[in-house]
């Protein structure tokens, strides 16, 4: 009686350890890259940006664009870097407005 005790109490945990941890992977699901982009994305086309994940392997950003496609871009270029300035320039001039 006691084995199955212990048992039905281990069965419960590992069931909400899954139920509550499956929002979590989906959400983590699509932040990371397995691959950059390697040319330059015009600015006019990109409405919004994000940082990949800290647990991703590889570092990147995600530049999403008007026709919402998503490209995953080398931090380290100096167009991505200048991208990103006017990109937060422009939200900020809008949300002045």
């Amino acid at each position: 009686m006691r084995n199955l005790t212990v048992l039905l109490f281990v069965l419960s945990l590992c069931s909400f350890h899954l139920v509550f941890s499956a929002p979590i992977a989906f959400q983590f699901k699509d932040t990371c890259c397995s691959a950059l982009t390697k040319f330059k994305i015009p600015l006019n086309n990109i409405v919004s940006y994000r940082k990949t994940g800290s647990s991703c392997p590889l570092k990147a950003f995600i530049f999403e664009t008007k026709a919402l496609r998503r490209f995953c871009v080398d931090p380290k270029a100096s167009w991505v870097k200048n991208h990103i300035t006017a990109v937060d320039l422009r939200k900020n001039s809008k949300s002045k407005l």
